[in-house]
């Protein structure tokens, strides 16, 4: 597979990702919009992203990975987390 090949199938991978992610995002607008207790909700989002977030940072320990790279992901995932507070925290 030459580079040309490799670099349309990462491409459409990405695509593909990107489109399910949208997807879910609009998933999780709905049920958040339509819950009836949005107190408990952002409660329970708070536990679950600080326990995900110690989950990652176990898994790169356990697996070793370099530090810089499981920095990195951990900031990508603390703004993605941030962000979706942002939206539980708009809509009580």
């Amino acid at each position: 597979m030459d580079v040309e090949s490799r670099l349309a199938v990462i491409e459409q991978n990405l695509m593909e990702r990107l489109a399910a992610e949208i997807a879910q995002d609009a998933v999780l607008d709905a049920l958040i919009a339509t819950h009836p207790d949005q107190r408990a909700v952002r409660n329970a989002y708070q536990a679950i992203s600080a326990y995900r977030l110690t989950q990652f940072g176990d898994l790169g320990f356990e697996q070793q990975a370099p530090a810089n790279s499981v920095a990195n992901v951990f900031g990508l995932l603390r703004e993605q987390f941030d962000a979706w507070q942002g939206k539980l925290s708009t809509d009580i």
